[in-house]
C-alpha cells in the first residue's frame, strides 16, 4: 500500500512542477488599469538566453528552456498580451555559431515563444556581439530572421515605439554607428512630422503613424547610471556598478538619445535584474529582470498598460527554481519515510508471526 502512495506523491508532485506550477504562480498577476478603457497591454520580457552548442549541459539546456516556455504560455494564456517585446539577448551564443546552428537556435526560440500576437524583439550583445565584435554577417542573418538589428519604429494603438541597436549607440563614426545615427535622426523626422503634421509634407508617416505622442524606448542596455543605487526599486541580491558601453549606455549616447527623442519611458535588460529608476532624462526607466532560471533565481517579466499619454507597469513573478527543487526533495523524503514505514510494518508482521509459530509448537 506504501508504494502506491508512494507512486501517488511523486506523480502529483510532478505534474504540479512541471505543468501546473507556472499557471498557479502567473495566475495572480493582473494588468494595472489606467483611467481609461481599451488600454494597450504589453508583455515585455529580457534575456531569455538560449543555449548553443557550445556551452552548458544538454540537461540545462533541456529543462530550463521547458520552464521558460510553459511560463510564456501560461502568461500569453492567462493574460493575453496585444504585443510581446523581448529585450535582446535572445540567445547566448548567438556570435558563436554558424548559420545552420544559428537557423536551429531561432527554430528553438520560435517554438518557444510562438504567440498569436506580435513578438518583437530587440537585438542583444549575445544575439550579435558587443560593438568590437558586431559583424555585418552577424547583423544580417538576425535582420532576416527578426527584421531588425538597427532603429525600427513601431506603432501600436497611438503608442510609438522606438526598438535600438545598444551596440551601434557609441557615436564613434563606425558603419553600424553612424547607420544608427542616421535611422534615429530618421525617426525623429516622422515624430516631428506627426508633432506638426500642417507643416508636414510626409504623407506615408501621417497615415502609418497618424499622431503625435512621446515615443517609448526599448533596448537591451539600460541608459547610463553608476550603480543600482539610484534604483528606486531592485531585485539584486547586491548593489551592482555598471561600466559606460559594457552594462550601460555611455552617458553622451544617452543624454543625445534623449535629446533627439524626447521619450517618455524606457525599458532595457542587460542586467538580469530588476531595477526602476528615474534615468537621466528625467523619466521612468524599467530593467527586466532575465525570463530564464539560469541567470536569475527569481526570474519575472512586466505587464504594461499603456495610453499615448500615460502607463502603468506591474511587475509579475515567475515560478522559482527552488520551489521545484524544495517540492521534490520533500517528495523524496515523504517517500522515503512512507517505503521506510511500510518496510518496518513488513519486518514487525513477519517477527510477529514467527514468534506466534513458536508459542504455538
Amino acid at each position: 500500500m506504501q508504494w502506491r502512495r508512494c507512486i501517488f506523491i511523486i506523480i502529483s508532485s510532478f505534474i504540479y512542477c512541471e505543468f501546473i506550477g507556472d499557471f498557479v504562480k502567473i495566475a495572480p498577476c493582473h494588468w494595472p488599469l489606467l483611467d481609461e478603457a481599451e488600454d494597450l497591454h504589453a508583455m515585455i520580457i529580457a534575456d531569455t538566453h538560449l543555449l548553443g552548442p557550445l556551452k552548458g549541459h544538454w540537461l540545462d539546456k533541456l529543462y530550463r528552456e521547458w520552464h521558460m516556455r510553459r511560463a510564456f504560455q501560461a502568461a500569453i494564456l492567462l493574460h493575453k498580451p496585444d504585443v510581446i517585446f523581448v529585450l535582446g539577448d535572445l540567445f547566448d551564443e548567438g556570435d558563436m555559431v554558424d548559420h545552420v546552428e544559428f537557423s536551429e537556435y531561432v527554430r528553438r526560440f520560435n517554438s518557444h515563444f510562438h504567440a498569436s500576437v506580435p513578438v518583437i524583439s530587440a537585438v542583444g550583445n549575445h544575439d550579435v556581439g558587443f560593438h568590437y565584435k558586431m559583424h555585418p554577417y552577424f547583423i544580417d542573418r538576425f535582420r532576416e530572421q527578426f527584421n531588425n538589428t538597427g532603429v525600427e519604429m513601431y506603432t501600436i494603438h497611438d503608442n510609438h515605439f522606438i526598438l535600438i541597436n545598444s551596440m551601434a549607440m557609441e557615436n564613434d563614426a563606425c558603419v553600424f554607428c553612424a547607420n544608427a545615427v542616421k535611422e534615429l535622426q530618421n525617426v525623429a523626422g516622422k515624430l516631428n512630422c506627426l508633432k506638426r503634421p500642417e507643416a508636414c509634407e510626409d504623407l506615408h508617416t501621417l497615415q502609418k503613424h497618424k499622431k503625435y505622442s512621446r515615443p517609448i524606448i526599448l533596448q537591451h542596455f539600460p541608459t547610463y547610471r553608476n550603480s543600482d543605487v539610484s534604483c528606486r526599486e531592485h531585485d539584486s541580491p547586491i548593489i551592482e556598478e555598471y561600466r559606460e558601453k559594457w552594462e550601460v549606455l555611455s552617458k553622451n549616447s544617452t543624454d543625445w538619445l534623449g535629446k533627439i527623442l524626447h521619450p517618455r519611458l524606457a525599458f532595457a535588460g542587460h542586467s538580469h535584474n530588476y531595477c526602476f529608476s528615474i534615468n537621466r532624462w528625467g523619466i521612468e526607466e524599467y530593467t527586466v529582470a532575465s525570463f530564464s532560471w539560469r541567470n536569475k533565481i527569481n526570474p519575472s517579466f512586466l505587464m504594461v498598460s499603456l495610453k499615448p499619454e500615460s502607463h502603468k507597469v506591474y511587475k509579475c513573478q515567475m515560478l522559482e527554481q527552488q520551489t521545484v527543487y524544495t517540492l521534490y526533495a520533500i517528495t523524496s523524503i515523504l517517500c522515503a519515510f512512507l517505503i521506510a514505514w511500510g518496510l518496518l510494518k513488513w519486518i514487525y508482521s513477519l517477527f510477529g508471526k514467527s514468534k506466534g509459530d513458536i508459542k504455538i509448537q
